[in-house]
């Protein structure tokens, strides 16, 4: 695993994105939630598994899914021996991935939705409540327009919003707010940075219950707009 940032952030082995070193408040609840549940839980686009790791040693039984074969055997590799049991990795890719219905008590998404345009953003979140048990829970964390580079494009966000773009944060080029020495070669094109209300917004789309949706920081900023941050329920 790359060595993390000063800012306790993880480059992916694929260039794609990031990992954080530590858990955001809904990923915390994830693994609480999981810890506690006796079904199967989802981490959905895991990378080297954080969250999984934390909800593993809460006793939760997980599944721990990314793109990336390399993250999940970093993920093996990081878990200790008595949990092993508990664990199972899968390589896929949203939105191609399919479980079967009902098959898990919690999913955990976080900073992964981003990557995807609209339509698969809402494709994807349709596909976690057929996932879901009855009662299951989905907790979401997406980047916002507000953080990074992105924030120069804060005020034409709220402009789109306003207008009733369902996307307002799409970015069809990235490289129109990366310096040069920020670019790498794998990234992606795009990007769909939302706020709590997109991802709230797509949840009740998918038909689940928002218990929760607001912003996040980063440890170091916990009163920023870093992330969005969405827990929903599946109706029992």
């Amino acid at each position: 695993m790359p060595e993390a940032t000063d800012r306790g952030m993880v480059p992916t082995l694929n260039n794609k994105g990031f990992m954080s070193t530590s858990l955001d408040p809904v990923s915390t609840a994830f693994t609480i939630y999981a810890g506690q549940s006796d079904g199967l839980s989802l981490d959905l686009g895991c990378a080297y598994g954080i969250a999984s790791l934390t909800a593993l040693e809460r006793g939760a039984r997980i599944v721990a899914c990314d793109m990336d074969p390399g993250h999940i055997q970093v993920l093996l590799s990081k878990t200790s021996p008595d949990l092993q049991g508990q664990l199972s990795g899968i390589v896929a890719e949203m939105p191609k991935i399919a479980f079967q219905p009902n098959s898990f008590a919690a999913i955990l998404c976080s900073r992964a939705l981003h990557f995807l345009i609209g339509d698969h953003v809402s494709e994807t979140i349709a596909a976690m409540a057929d996932w879901l048990e009855p009662g299951g829970k989905v907790f979401l964390i997406a980047d916002t327009p507000y953080t990074g580079f992105w924030a120069r494009g804060a005020a034409d966000y709220e402009k789109r919003k306003a207008a009733g773009d369902l996307w307002p944060g799409f970015i069809p080029d990235v490289t129109v707010y990366l310096p040069d020495q920020a670019r790498t070669k794998a990234q992606l094109r795009h990007l769909n940075p939302m706020d709590p209300d997109i991802l709230a917004r797509a949840c009740k789309e998918a038909g689940l219950i928002v218990e929760h949706a607001d912003f996040s920081g980063r440890p170091d900023q916990p009163d920023s707009k870093t992330h969005a941050g969405v827990i929903a329920a599946k109706a029992g």
